[in-house]
Formats: structure tokens, C-alpha cells, sequence
């Protein structure tokens, strides 16, 4: 339902998702905001070959690349925003949106975000390099986003195509699905229940 309801105000009513946006980042903030303090140790305890942070104004225009550089197939799955500088630095702005990116050598090698409501619910998403597929690096995000959703205390959601198989064998990995349902578009609409 939550699902539903967000998309068609988003795709519909643009100015109306803008304010409901504004008052559930106030609203998160409140309500889960001394949870995030431990997000950086998090991200520290997954820091080695890859370097892990949360996005920055200063690497927005490096994300923009990034997703410029993407094959058309990448975005065959992946839509969960534009991917434009001005709107990826309005997310980077918005407190219940919390991106991350994923850097080899000072290149980024991958995003995850997980987009939070006040509510006790958040979706998550994650897109890998497509130069840096097979190496482990979806699974870490994964990985990363549990533990973060487990730390500030809410229940994750996403919807994954019945044919991107690489995000549920990805996904199945590392933490346990419950599909809800099947969407009219044919994608499932899953929960993710904790760490296997």
C-alpha cells in the first residue's frame, strides 16, 4: 500500500511528494535520529579493499559519472530516482534518504541508499559498477543495509523483477526475503527479515 501510494504521488502530484518528503525527513529525525549516530561505525567496520561512506556534497559530481558511465541495461532494474547532479544533491539534503557510495581507489564502484519513513519502514536499493560485477560488492552493500536497518531500528522493503536474477541471488545471500506479494508489473514486492 505504502508502495503504491508513493509512487503515484510522485509520478502525479510532484510538488505534493516534495512537502510529504520535507515533513518525514523532519519526522525521521526525530524519531530515529540518535539511531544514526552508529551508521559510521558501520560503515567503518566493512572499510578494507573498498572504502564505504555516506554521500557527500563533495561527491556528487563524482556519483553523477558514475551513473553516466552505466550501460542503458544497468537501468533496466534500477529507477529509484533521477540520477542528475540536482537531484542527487537534494537527496544527499534529505535527512530520511540515506545514500552511500562504495570506492576502489578513490573511484566509486557502487551506491546503496535506503529511503526511510517516519513510520518504522524504509526501501532499499543498490547498483554495482558494471566493470565491477561478480566480486562480492553487492552482497557487501547488502550486508551494510541490514545492519544499518538493524541499528536504527525499521522494517526494509524493495521490489526486485522476477527476471534480475543477479539482485535476488545477491539479496538471498546474505539476508533472509518474505515476497509480500506480486506487483501488476509483474516485479516482487519483498521485505527483508534479517542477516541468514
Amino acid at each position: 500500500m505504502l508502495y503504491k501510494i508513493t509512487h503515484t504521488l510522485k509520478d502525479r502530484c510532484p510538488w505534493i511528494w516534495e512537502i510529504i518528503e520535507k515533513i518525514n525527513a523532519f519526522l525521521f529525525c526525530i524519531r530515529y535520529g540518535r539511531r544514526l549516530d552508529g551508521v559510521d561505525d558501520i560503515l567503518e567496520k566493512y572499510n578494507g579493499e573498498y572504502v564505504i561512506e555516506q554521500l557527500k556534497e563533495s561527491n556528487i559530481d563524482e556519483l553523477a559519472c558514475f551513473f553516466q558511465e552505466q550501460p542503458d541495461s544497468a537501468f533496466e532494474y534500477f529507477k529509484p530516482h533521477a540520477f542528475d547532479r540536482k537531484t542527487l544533491r537534494k537527496l544527499q539534503r534529505n535527512r530520511s534518504f540515506l545514500a552511500f557510495v562504495v570506492e576502489k581507489e578513490n573511484v566509486i564502484v557502487g551506491y546503496f541508499f535506503l529511503r526511510c519513513f517516519f513510520i518504522g519502514k524504509c526501501f532499499r536499493g543498490k547498483i554495482v559498477d558494471f566493470r565491477f560485477r561478480n566480486m562480492g560488492i553487492a552482497k557487501m552493500m547488502g550486508r551494510i543495509m541490514t545492519d544499518i536497518v538493524e541499528q536504527i531500528d525499521v522494517r526494509s522493503f524493495s521490489t526486485i523483477s522476477p527476471n534480475n536474477l543477479s539482485s535476488l541471488k545477491s539479496s538471498d545471500a546474505v539476508v533472509n526475503l518474505r515476497v509480500i506479494k506480486q506487483l501488476e508489473n509483474g516485479d516482487y514486492y519483498v521485505e527483508y527479515l534479517g542477516k541468514k
